[in-house]
């Protein structure tokens, strides 16, 4: 009988301790951190697909106003080392641009600085503009709204700093602007033949430590401009700067290291003053450089993308950085700067602020346009991108046009109005469409255009 007892409590037991495991094992234990999320099972992915998703993180929002500060590098190409250009051209702003949100796929308004700075800084494509016929076009006074009137007439200051002969005051480039100089030494309207960046990246210091802008009232802002000339043709070698050759493309790209190395002096030195957190900073360029694409060099004449394809960097306190390739024009410059500095939006822009884009806004395609408008030294062209990346160009008075895919052809190598006959159709309305909303303005004062017939003065 002794042996049959033992045997029961040995099994009591047993029965015990499995109990107490089970109770142990149904008890909620913290997961180790360092162990692998399990794999979920078929039943729990089948389940995961089906639930609603999680509510997005909030986004940031935009702490308006800010001050803005605009630089414009003169013929500075897209093909940038963050756009897979080889040699390392631009090392501050591939750095810089990280922190930013970046288009990689950004479009002035046109081809030349006369064509698409002014246009720009209104916020309308130049043919929709009260203008003169000449190149170097000028723009005339009370017919065409900078954003530095809309902000100066809002008690903001305004300023800004030149290094060209084209914004030579004659010339009606400084409307709106408070504090508007040029370079000591004077500026080359023609060759540009001069080392300027330097000299440029002082001025703006200069301007930029006014007492003025410490001592703006309550809720007042700075809008200030600066413009760098150096990789405009010509261009001259930097010993102490990389030396890629001495062919064009090659002091070329030696010109933009160099500019690049002011851009971080400049940028960097405004990150030490009172202001620097309230302050938004775009950078970009007013057109790209032509080095034999379609046999086209410099700038200007014609819309090929490496004369229209620009960067575009928009850099914002308190904005997560982000990379967008879908494509950007700067007819969204003006309405950017006028959200970033609260400006009211009236009269309405044409283009659309980006802000709710830098801040984590979804961003959409949209059709880009460029515009050059006739002038006494060339014709007329007009380029329209739609959201699928087909680009279609009017010659002329669209007398004749060519198609590309930018998605498979990026360097338009191959014309597709002959073989693309339905596409080709299909892009001559979409450019029919745009085209209907940019009013035709014809010129004031003495000028015969190129590639008019006699007395049209558009």
């Amino acid at each position: 009988m002794r042996y049959h007892e033992r045997l029961i409590n040995m099994r009591r037991l047993q029965t015990y301790a499995a109990l107490a495991l089970w109770i142990l094992g149904c008890q909620k234990r913290e997961p180790d951190p360092a162990a692998p999320p399990p794999e979920p099972s078929a039943k729990a992915a089948a389940s995961a697909a089906h639930a609603p998703a999680p509510p997005p993180k909030p986004k940031s929002e935009p702490k308006t106003p800010y001050h803005v500060l605009l630089i414009m590098v003169d013929s500075m190409r897209a093909d940038m080392p963050w756009n897979g250009y080889p040699r390392d051209i631009a090392p501050w702003l591939t750095s810089y641009q990280k922190q930013c949100t970046t288009y990689t796929q950004g479009y002035a308004l046109s081809s030349y600085t006369a064509k698409s700075v002014v246009p720009a800084l209104v916020g309308e494509y130049p043919s929709a503009m009260v203008r003169d016929g000449m190149f170097f076009t000028r723009y005339p006074d009370k017919e065409n709204l900078f954003i530095s009137e809309r902000a100066q007439s809002q008690g903001h200051y305004t300023l800004s700093g030149q290094a060209h002969g084209y914004f030579l005051p004659a010339l009606g480039n400084n409307q709106g602007f408070d504090d508007y100089r040029l370079i000591p030494g004077g500026v080359d309207i023609k060759a540009v033949t001069s080392v300027t960046g330097e000299r440029l990246t002082k001025l703006a210091k200069e301007m930029l430590s006014e007492p003025k802008l410490g001592a703006l009232p309550e809720g007042k802002r700075f809008f200030a401009y600066f413009h760098y000339m150096d990789p405009h043709h010509t261009y001259e070698k930097h010993k102490e700067h990389p030396d890629f050759g001495n062919q064009p493309r090659d002091l070329y790209d030696n010109e933009i290291h160099y500019t690049d190395k002011l851009l971080g002096e400049l940028i960097d030195w405004t990150k030490t003053q009172p202001w620097a957190e309230q302050t938004a900073v775009i950078i970009t360029a007013d057109h790209g450089e032509g080095f034999g694409e379609h046999n086209q060099y410099r700038h200007a004449y014609e819309l090929w993308e490496s004369l229209i394809k620009v960067p575009l960097i928009v850099c914002v306190p308190g904005a997560p950085p982000r990379t967008s390739a879908v494509r950007r024009s700067h007819i969204d410059l003006a309405p950017t700067i006028a959200e970033l500095m609260g400006l009211p939006a009236e009269p309405a822009f044409r283009g659309k602020s980006l802000v709710s884009e830098v801040f984590g806004a979804e961003i959409q395609p949209r059709r880009v346009i460029a515009d050059l408008a006739r002038s006494d030294l060339m014709d007329r062209r007009r380029a329209v991108i739609d959201e699928r990346g087909y680009k279609i160009i009017g010659f002329g008075d669209d007398r004749s046009f060519k198609l590309y895919n930018l998605e498979k052809d990026p360097e338009e190598t191959t014309d597709l109005a002959e073989t693309e006959p339905d596409e080709l159709e299909r892009m001559k309305q979409v450019y029919a469409e745009e085209s209907a909303k940019i009013p035709v303005v014809p010129i004031v004062g003495p000028a015969r255009l190129k590639g008019a017939p006699p007395g049209q003065r558009y």
